[in-house]
Order: structure tokens, then C-alpha cells, then sequence
């Protein structure tokens, strides 16, 4: 058995692998591109959602002191208003008193009061 090469059918079977070894070596390059690309959006995710994380710890305790500074606000005006509501009787309680020392004209008690003419007196 003595076969014959065909020098064309070499060099073209030859080129072809050349070829096909190029386009694996071009997509190891781009796989490795990819790899990397995907790599570096990982490496970017992870600290954008590390910045989140932060940022979402901030407004939690910013939450958390407004909550204590609304309940703190609130007993205060629970109290001014307690205070108001104590002065405001005691304002109400006064002005009972002073119109109960206050003597009252009225028709049954005008006779215990003096009149007195002011004609009359100036010219004394």
C-alpha cells in the first residue's frame, strides 16, 4: 500500500488547521476577555451593594434617632399641653374668685350702695 500525498490536499488540510488553531487561540482570547469582563461587573456589584448596605445602615439609625427625637418631642407637648390645660384652670378658678369678691349691683342690693351727685359735691 503505497499511497500517494497529494501536496495541495497537505498544504490546504495544513492551512485549515492553521486556521481552526487560530480561531481557538482568538476564542480562549475572547473567553478570557469575558472571564475578565465578568470579573470586574462582580468586583463592581460587590461594592455598589457594599455602598447600599452602608448607606442603608445610615438611614436606618437616622430613622432610628428621629423616632426618639419625635418621642421625646412628643411627651414635651403632651406636658406644655398638661401645663396649659393646669394654667388654664387656674385662670378659670382666679377669675371665678375675683367675681365672687366683686360685689354685684343689682336691682335687690342698689339701695346699700351711695350715689352721690356730682353736682352737688363740687360745689361744697
Amino acid at each position: 500500500m503505497n499511497a500517494s500525498i497529494d501536496p495541495d490536499l497537505v498544504k490546504t488540510v495544513q492551512k485549515e488547521v492553521n486556521a481552526l488553531r487560530n480561531d481557538i487561540d482568538q476564542m480562549a482570547f475572547e473567553e478570557e476577555v469575558n472571564r475578565e469582563n465578568v470579573k470586574k461587573v462582580l468586583h463592581d456589584s460587590h461594592l455598589v451593594l457594599e455602598q447600599l448596605r452602608k448607606r442603608v445602615a445610615l438611614v436606618e439609625h437616622e430613622q432610628g434617632v428621629i423616632k426618639q427625637d419625635q418621642s421625646s418631642l412628643c411627651e414635651k407637648v403632651n406636658t406644655t399641653q398638661d401645663q396649659i390645660s393646669d394654667v388654664q384652670q387656674r385662670v378659670s378658678y382666679l377669675e371665678d374668685q375675683q367675681k365672687s369678691n366683686k360685689p354685684q349691683i343689682n336691682y335687690g342690693n342698689l339701695n346699700n350702695f351711695r350715689m352721690y351727685n356730682c353736682r352737688t359735691t363740687r360745689g361744697k
